[in-house]
């Protein structure tokens, strides 16, 4: 458990927290017990709870996972009291904690950062996460732009992968952060209540970041979606040609095979069957007819 604290405000962290740790926090800041209990194991769908002394608030935020090299959801629970403010997460978020630790060490922007009540320090920190959002959003950009020229470079089963992991990052940011909208307009409403007008412009800023991050979101997602049909659409083109080329060769060669079958039967009938220069004469009759069907073939601009 990480604690920061300002002359008016106190800022708890906590990391997959305990039965015991939940009573303690409990029991020392008056959280409801239906509260307590929900925090303890994680929460699906983010929702925000008004309770008498305190708000409840869950949210999922997408964060860059190095161990699986992919995005992954991540969930930060807020337990919003007047002048403080209890995260609760069950893995690690290597940008809330880092933002923590710059608050630590920095009493100046501590105290800029933590403001009058805990809603400036809940809004800092909203705003930070949307931040990293959107660089997050940026890097994927990035790879998008690299998709982009490899695909039109000739390597599209190269980039098949990559198109498919960057589209699976993209839908993960896409369940995290699309439920955001209706919390943060039910936020803006029992913030007002709860905080007073004061903290209304910024609730709607938080609104505003969100749309800002939703809209790079589709952005991109609409672009990824564009690579992935043009892909596609290459990929069935070259598997055409191939298609064609084979047919053609097909049938250049099946006049020569069939050919070479009746001379291979055991019949004393077959004509040249018993001429001396036979194998010349057969063998230039299979190349001039293989020979003929490609010129015609040629002249129809088939191959």
């Amino acid at each position: 458990m990480d604690k920061v604290s300002s002359r008016h405000v106190t800022w708890v962290d906590l990391e997959n927290p305990t039965s015991d740790q939940m009573s303690a926090l409990s029991q020392k800041y008056m959280i409801h017990p239906l509260a307590a209990y929900e925090v303890l194991t994680a929460t699906y769908r983010p929702k925000l709870e008004e309770y008498d002394e305190h708000l409840y608030l869950v949210l999922h935020f997408p964060v860059f996972d190095q161990k699986a090299q992919s995005i992954l959801r991540r969930e930060i629970d807020f337990i919003i009291f007047p002048y403080n403010l209890i995260t609760i997460h069950y893995e690690a978020i290597p940008q809330l904690d880092d933002f923590q630790e710059l608050l630590a060490g920095h009493e100046a922007l501590r105290e800029r950062t933590f403001g009058f009540s805990s809603g400036h320090l809940l809004y800092r920190i909203i705003s930070r996460l949307y931040a990293v959002s959107r660089q997050e959003l940026d890097n994927l950009e990035v790879k998008a732009k690299e998709i982009e020229e490899k695909v039109f470079s000739g390597h599209e089963y190269e980039v098949l992968k990559e198109i498919a992991y960057a589209r699976r990052d993209l839908i993960n940011f896409q369940k995290a952060l699309k439920p955001h909208q209706a919390v943060l307009e039910s936020l803006s409403e029992h913030g007002k209540k709860f905080f007073g007008n004061d903290m209304n412009p910024y609730f709607n800023d938080i609104k505003g970041e969100y749309t800002q991050v939703w809209n790079s979101l589709e952005n991109l997602r609409e672009m990824l979606d564009t690579l992935y049909e043009t892909n596609i659409s290459l990929l069935s083109a070259s598997t055409n040609e191939i298609m064609k080329t084979l047919a053609v060769l097909t049938v250049m060669v099946m006049p020569a095979s069939l050919i070479a079958f009746i001379y291979s039967m055991d019949l004393d009938w077959i004509p040249l069957r018993r001429y001396p220069n036979a194998f010349v004469i057969i063998s230039g009759m299979m190349i001039f007819i293989s020979f003929s069907i490609y010129r015609y073939f040629k002249r129809k601009r088939w191959v």
